[in-house]
C-alpha cells in the first residue's frame, strides 16, 4: 500500500482519483443508499473523486437482498396452494398474474439498478469481470497463499475478494492513478499493504473524513457553526435540539437487559426526554458541495444525555391459579 493515508492535496488534485466499497460496509448500512453515511458520501467527494464498485460487489449485494425476496415468493406460493387445498378457492388467475410478474427477476433488476444509480451519483460506475488474465492472477494468489487468501481451509470463500481487488488494481494501473478501498475485511487491508496503487480504510466514515475540507475558510465555518449551536438562544440551536428529540422519539430501544431470575418480565420504553447535549468540537468536519459555493456539509459529533422512562411488568407463576399473575408495575 502507498505509505500511510492519502493527503488532502492528493485527493483534491486528482492524484488519488477513485475509491471502492466492499460488500460488508454496504451490508452494515442496510443496503440503503438514501440515508446515513452512504447518502452523504456523494456530497462530500472532491470533484476529482469517483466511486468504482466491482461487479462482484454489485452481485453480492443483489444476492444478499434477494434472500428475503425468495422467501416471500415461496411464502406466497405456499399460501396460494394451501388456500386452494383447504378452501377450494379459484386462485388460478391470481397464480398466473403473479407468475407473469416474474418477481425474482424484477427484484434483482431493481436492486442492480439501485447499485448502478448510486455509483452514478458518485460519478463512477461498476467494473465488469472479464478476461482470462484476471482468472490466472486469482489462482496465482490462491496457490501462493497471498492476500486476500488466508492460510486456512476455507480460503476458497475469498475468491470474490481477490477478483474485486485485482479489478481495482487493474483499473488503477490502466488509468495511472491511485485509489482507496473501504472494507472491514482484514484480507482487503492485507492485500493493499503490498499494492503500489491502493490505500485502505476500515469504514465509510473514515473514508468521508479523508475528504473533509481544510484551510482558513473551512476552519472559520466550523467556528461559526459551533458558536451558533452552543448559543442556546440561536435558531440553529433550537432546530438541532428538535432534530435530536425527533431522533430519540423514533429510535429503537433495547430492554433485553431487564430480567428477573424467578419470573417473567415484560419491559418497554414509553417516553424519552432530552435533558442535555454536548458537542465534541474536535470531531467536526466540513465538506463543500460541488457546484454550490453557498452550501457546505457540516459533521458534528454530540454526546446526548437522555431521560428514559420504562414500563416494567413482572409475572409470577402461581401453581394454584395457573396463569401468571402480574405483581408489580
Amino acid at each position: 500500500m502507498p505509505k500511510g493515508l492519502p493527503t488532502v492535496t492528493q485527493l483534491w488534485n486528482g492524484e488519488v482519483s477513485f475509491f471502492s466499497i466492499d460488500t460488508d460496509l454496504i451490508q452494515s448500512a442496510g443496503y440503503n443508499f438514501d440515508t446515513g453515511a452512504l447518502n452523504q458520501l456523494p456530497k462530500q467527494l472532491p470533484a476529482t473523486m469517483s466511486l468504482q464498485l466491482t461487479e462482484i460487489v454489485s452481485e453480492e449485494i443483489v444476492r444478499h437482498r434477494m434472500q428475503p425476496v425468495q422467501k416471500a415468493i415461496e411464502g406466497f406460493t405456499t399460501a396460494s396452494e394451501n388456500l386452494k387445498r383447504l378452501a377450494n378457492l379459484p386462485l388460478g388467475q391470481i397464480d398466473q398474474s403473479f407468475a407473469a410478474l416474474d418477481a425474482a427477476k424484477s427484484a434483482a433488476s431493481h436492486f442492480r439498478s439501485q447499485v448502478q444509480a448510486y455509483a452514478g451519483r458518485c460519478r463512477g460506475g461498476v467494473l465488469s469481470v472479464s478476461g482470462e488474465a484476471l482468472a490466472s492472477e486469482i489462482f496465482n494468489l490462491y496457490f501462493q497463499d497471498c492476500a486476500p487468501f488466508a492460510k486456512r481451509k476455507d480460503k476458497k470463500s475469498e475468491f470474490p475478494d481477490a477478483a474485486s481487488l485485482l479489478l481495482l488494481e487493474q483499473y488503477a494501473n490502466e488509468h495511472d492513478t491511485l485509489g482507496i478501498v473501504a472494507s472491514a475485511d482484514n484480507g482487503w487491508a492485507a492485500y493493499t499493504e503490498q499494492s503500489d496503487r491502493l490505500y485502505s480504510v476500515k469504514t465509510v466514515e473514515e473514508l468521508a473524513t479523508l475528504f473533509a475540507a481544510t484551510g482558513e475558510h473551512a476552519n472559520s465555518l466550523k467556528e461559526k457553526m459551533l458558536s451558533a449551536i452552543n448559543d442556546k438562544t440561536s435558531a440553529l440551536c433550537a432546530k438541532l435540539t428538535r432534530e435530536f428529540e425527533q431522533h430519540l422519539g423514533n429510535a429503537e430501544w433495547d430492554t433485553s437487559d431487564i430480567y428477573w431470575s424467578t419470573g417473567r418480565v415484560e419491559a418497554e420504553v414509553y417516553n424519552t426526554e432530552l435533558t442535555d447535549y454536548e458537542l465534541i468540537s474536535n470531531a467536526t468536519n466540513v465538506w463543500p458541495v460541488e457546484g454550490d459555493l453557498n452550501t457546505w456539509i457540516v459533521e458534528l459529533d454530540a454526546q446526548l444525555t437522555v431521560e428514559v422512562e420504562i414500563s416494567v411488568e413482572f409475572f409470577v407463576w402461581d401453581s394454584i391459579a395457573k396463569p401468571p399473575i402480574p405483581r408489580a408495575k
